[in-house]
């Protein structure tokens, strides 16, 4: 076996390997000498199987998702331990493993550690299974192979396989952070077939002859080709699999992500908070060490959902601006448990349930739901509480603006040790810096990105946010509007509703006066206010007159029409008119509301300000003001005949 280049290794790891370092040292040391001394007339066969094994170390296996290959050179070290003994097997590793580095030198650089730990355990490992094993080099007797060979053989080939690989084991597991029993059983533990194939076949080449005989080589090679031939496919079976579920757990991350974001979208207090907290959430696992591909991915999800359960929180609770009530807060706590348990209902392939159901936990016990304290905490539900805290307090929020990253960071410490865990909150405060780098790169790839038109999923997310405000701003209207004391008052309310969702710099509301027959603003406010209250329009002329006298709203009319050159003068530009004629009014009122843009208005802004304009009579009609002539009645509407 082979590692390939691998990251700077902890301080852990160094110490690991240079105790594996010394100890293959020493067994070099002690194996050198006894290989020198041997007979002459052998010192042909050693060399024979040296280069037997250079040259099927040229065809390496590399082990899928990690960096260290196998290859079938077993074969002629199991068949050189057997010769020459466990002096012979060790010089024989040593030099394979030189090789190996040697040849992986050409295509990547590899530091000395690689260099030393590579050559170190293999040596390590064959030495000492030649000795547990006590296998003697059989050139040295004339005795026949006996009875127990098959059951030495099983001992050398399994202890050199268990050391060997437990050795590589241990070293990805330190680099990685991962306990080594799962590096072990996931990458080497069926490895002991293919160790067994290859001490069968040293064995067999050596077995009656006792000499490397050329013959046997070119009657086994054959089988070795197969077994170099099983290695690969097998390998290449297991990457395609693996391939085939990464892609799948990637199609389902992706349909996580775009319901998450959908259900994001529908905040306009919040919005853009379940990204942010995914790209904190990844950033501080991987600064924690968390390496397990598993845990990693339920975070990634778990992040993504922990607000699921909001949907189940009322609107107004969610969005009131000051603090809430005892049963309000009540019943914001259910957020954790309904979305858990609307997560436990999808067969995740990873823990996402006990995260978002824990993500109010605190260290101390006195969180939700279950008041879990301490380590009794899931890891990742810890993580992502204290993530999900500091993009709240850095985020506006209905009850009080964003705090700072200095008052964040020191609400973060007052809470350390009491909400959340000590170790968790000092390392995110130790990666702040770099999540700053990381949020301000993000913001750079979204301005590029929203200038090209290839981002159709930002622009449906706009499309629901959109939505979501305009649903809560006609509910609002349709809740307050009767509640009004005044018809003016009335009309201020509907152009601060409509000034959320329409993008008009001003709103004005046009009634007849009946003894002039002209349009004059009852109110009108954004820019040019003040110019517009002053306008006299007649019924037919220009744009409001017109829409006015043909009951007909008008779209995009340039506002000059009604408003004159001066519209062009103002701070914003007023170029574009939406015209909508009111209805339902007293007897036979004549009214129009107007809005004025620097943009072109679209369906949906003639939309809503046609169904504010309804919403709007409606409600006047109803009330007591109406009937006290506040809008001032006119007398019969011209005909379209009438109006030139």
């Amino acid at each position: 076996m082979s590692e390939s280049q691998r990251p700077p290794l902890s301080r852990t790891a160094h110490v690991y390997v240079l105790c594996v370092a010394s100890l293959g040292v020493l067994v070099v040391s002690l194996s050198v000498p006894e290989v020198i001394h041997q007979a002459p007339d052998w010192h042909f066969q050693w060399l024979s199987l040296v280069a037997l094994t250079i040259v099927s170390g040229l065809l390496p296996v590399r082990l899928p998702t990690i960096s260290i290959s196998i290859s079938i050179s077993e074969t002629f070290i199991v068949a050189g331990t057997l010769l020459f003994g466990a002096a012979g097997g060790t010089m024989l590793v040593l030099l394979d493993a030189l090789f190996i580095c040697f040849r992986l030198s050409w295509s990547r650089r590899l530091r000395w550690e690689q260099v030393l730990f590579n050559v170190s355990a293999s040596t390590l490992a064959i030495w000492v299974a030649a000795k547990v094993a006590r296998i003697h080099p059989v050139f040295q007797t004339d005795e026949h192979l006996g009875g127990l060979f098959i059951a030495t053989l099983a001992v050398f080939v399994t202890v050199y396989f268990l050391l060997n690989s437990w050795l590589l084991a241990i070293a990805v597991g330190l680099e990685q952070r991962v306990p080594p029993y799962e590096i072990w059983t996931k990458y080497f533990r069926d490895l002991l077939v293919n160790y067994g194939a290859g001490g069968s076949l040293g064995a067999v080449l050596i077995y009656n002859t006792k000499t490397v005989d050329p013959v046997f080589v070119a009657a086994i090679l054959p089988l070795l080709i197969v077994l170099f031939l099983t290695y690969q496919w097998s390998n290449k079976r297991v990457e395609a699999e693996r391939q085939k579920n990464a892609d799948l757990n990637r199609v389902f991350l992706s349909t996580i992500e775009a319901l998450a974001l959908a259900i994001d979208a529908k905040d306009q207090v919040t919005h853009g908070h379940i990204r942010r907290v995914q790209r904190y959430t990844m950033a501080l696992a991987d600064a924690l060490g968390i390496k397990d591909e598993k845990e990693l991915d339920a975070l990634k999800a778990a992040a993504l959902l922990h607000d699921t359960g909001k949907l189940a929180v009322p609107e107004y609770i969610l969005n009131k601006p000051g603090p809430l009530t005892a049963s309000e807060f009540e019943r914001m706590k259910l957020h954790a448990t309904v979305g858990a348990d609307i997560l436990r209902s999808i067969d995740f392939p990873y823990p996402v349930e006990p995260i978002v159901r824990h993500h109010h936990e605190n260290w101390n016990g006195t969180g939700y739901p279950a008041g879990l304290k301490s380590h009794e905490i899931p890891l990742g539900a810890r993580i992502l509480s204290v993530v999900d805290c500091y993009d709240a307090l850095t985020s506006d929020r209905p009850y009080r603006p964003r705090y700072s990253r200095e008052h964040a960071e020191q609400v973060l410490r007052e809470r350390r040790g009491v909400m959340y865990d000590p170790w968790v909150v000092d390392t995110f405060l130790s990666i702040l810096d770099t999540l700053e780098k990381i949020e301000a790169a993000h913001d750079r790839h979204d301005d590029s990105a929203s200038q090209s038109s290839a981002g159709l999923a930002p622009r449906q997310l706009e499309v629901i946010s959109a939505t979501t405000a305009e649903d809560r701003e006609f509910n609002e209207l349709r809740r307050e509007l009767p509640k009004s004391t005044s018809f003016l008052g009335a009309t201020e309310m509907l152009f601060r509703h409509l000034g959320r969702v329409v993008p008009a710099a001003n709103f004005t509301l046009f009634v007849m006066k009946s003894e002039t027959n002209e349009l004059v603003p009852l109110s009108s406010v954004g820019v040019g206010a003040s110019a517009i209250e002053t306008l006299r329009i007649p019924v037919g002329d220009r744009i409001s007159g017109w829409a006015a006298a043909h009951r007909q709203v008008v779209v995009n009319s340039n506002a000059t029409l009604d408003l004159g050159p001066v519209a062009k003068t103002f701070s914003v530009p007023l170029r574009y008119a939406l015209v909508v004629p009111l209805s339902g009014g007293v007897g036979s009122s004549i009214a129009v509301l107007a809005a004025y843009g620097s943009e072109p208005f679209d369906n949906d802004h003639r939309r809503m300000l046609e169904s504010a304009a309804t919403l709007f009579m409606a409600s006047v009609a109803a009330s007591p003001h109406a009937q006290q002539g506040e809008l001032a009645p006119s007398g019969p509407a011209p005909s379209p005949a009438q109006v030139h």
